[in-house]
């Protein structure tokens, strides 16, 4: 059975110190009805901050046969929780079947006879020379994966040479995590009903050297996560909330402000973030031509093609189908950065292919970092590369520029 589209099954037992931590208050909340966009499992409640878990503690090289048997081995050794919000998508996980689903299907169509001895990997993005096209999209809550949580990451990052996007829901503060990672790294955005909130974090991401920010458009309100509400899991806030207000001390009080995202959502806030910060902005969550083709009309200086591995609106196409019409749309104006479903050196290749400029690889991560830390989240991202760099020797290509949809097999026929 291929692990990586089978149905899924929670198995696992909670850690002893979370079951015994778990709150009056949270189990209330369970059998509360939750509001629209408010998914049980997902509220911030008193209580939670006393709410005890760990992940993973080993620090190893990982040798990878592929990734499909980290996430197995990711799921003997976390909490069921925790791993439950790590594999889960939203709703019925269509979308996020189908990321899988849609990747396979697209063949390659090599060049063989063309001279090439060792491809270039090397990319350039936003003024970024790249070592590879692949990148660390942005994550909430690595410490549900590793004690070592974004640093971690960050780690594997720098030793690598890989762009590193953070997110807001970093569990550690994102100037430490730019200590760990003086390399290439952007800051992702979830836009805060407080502008006031908004224009500190921006500002923040800016003095601490990240050089571009990526609001995320698609999650204005959460959509149902049934893997969080079978467990009536949240994250736990004891793992801290790096990217808190700085002048609301209370734990609970700064994750509910957190919490509170800007709900109609605008190109103005995408111009204001410009305006703010000077910085490049890259709007997340891109799944039309007509909104990739707006962004490039106000300015904004890159698009990125992204479902949110499955874990937003469930029921849109997988990323990789609507990625080439959005390519069709920019026409080479602004730089294409692509995510959900990358698991594998010939979907790096697809994605590229079908006009991407570099790709980001989520989960595998951070199932390497719950199984090795930072060298295992390294071991991920090395295996992504090198397997990456066979694909591209075997077809025929001699730099990433070369890699285009002349490289995609016509589509099977029914």
């Amino acid at each position: 059975m291929d692990v990586q589209r089978r149905d899924f099954l929670l198995t696992g037992t909670l850690a002893a110190a979370a079951v015994a931590a778990t709150s009056a208050s949270a189990q209330t909340a369970a059998n509360s009805p939750a509001g629209p966009g408010e998914a049980r499992g997902g509220s911030v409640l008193p209580g939670d901050e006393k709410v005890q878990y760990s992940g993973g503690t080993e620090v190893k090289r990982l040798k990878i046969i592929n990734t499909a048997e980290l996430e197995i081995e990711a799921e003997k050794i976390l909490p069921k929780g925790g791993y439950g919000y790590i594999f889960g998508g939203s709703g019925a996980e269509y979308t996020k079947r189908e990321n899988l689903r849609a990747m396979e299907a697209i063949g390659l169509e090599p060049h063989f006879l063309a001279g090439v001895l060792k491809p270039d990997l090397s990319v350039t993005i936003l003024g970024h020379r790249l070592p590879f096209p692949i990148i660390i999209p942005p994550m909430g809550g690595h410490g549900l994966a590793h004690v070592s949580k974004e640093i971690g990451t960050a780690q594997a990052a720098e030793a690598t040479g890989a762009l590193m996007i953070l997110s807001t829901q970093s569990n550690v503060p994102l100037e430490e995590v730019a200590k760990a990672h003086p390399g290439p790294k952007w800051m992702q955005l979830y836009f805060p009903a407080d502008r006031g909130y908004a224009r500190e974090l921006i500002t923040r991401a800016k003095a601490a050297g990240y050089s571009a920010i990526v609001p995320t458009i698609d999650s204005t309100l959460a959509y149902p996560r049934d893997n969080n509400i079978r467990n009536d899991f949240r994250i736990p806030v004891s793992l801290g909330k790096g990217n808190a207000p700085l002048n609301e001390k209370d734990p609970i009080k700064a994750a509910q402000i957190m919490a509170r995202r800007k709900v109609d959502l605008n190109w103005d806030d995408m111009l204001w973030i410009k305006q703010e910060t000077g910085l490049p902005v890259i709007v997340k969550g891109v799944m039309s031509p007509v909104t990739a083709k707006q962004a490039v009309e106000r300015g904004l200086d890159a698009v990125y093609v992204s479902n949110h591995g499955g874990r937003a609106l469930d029921g849109v196409p997988s990323s990789i189908s609507v990625l080439p019409r959005v390519a069709d749309a920019v026409q080479g104006k602004v730089p294409i950065i692509f995510d959900s479903g990358i698991r594998r050196g010939q979907d790096v290749f697809r994605a590229i292919a079908s006009g991407a400029n570099v790709v980001a690889c989520g989960r595998p991560i951070l199932y390497g970092l719950a199984l090795g830390g930072h060298l295992g989240a390294q071991s991920v991202l090395e295996y992504l590369r090198d397997d990456f760099y066979i694909v591209m020797q075997l077809a025929g290509t001699p730099n990433v520029k070369s890699i285009t949809r002349e490289y995609i097999a016509p589509p099977r026929v029914a």
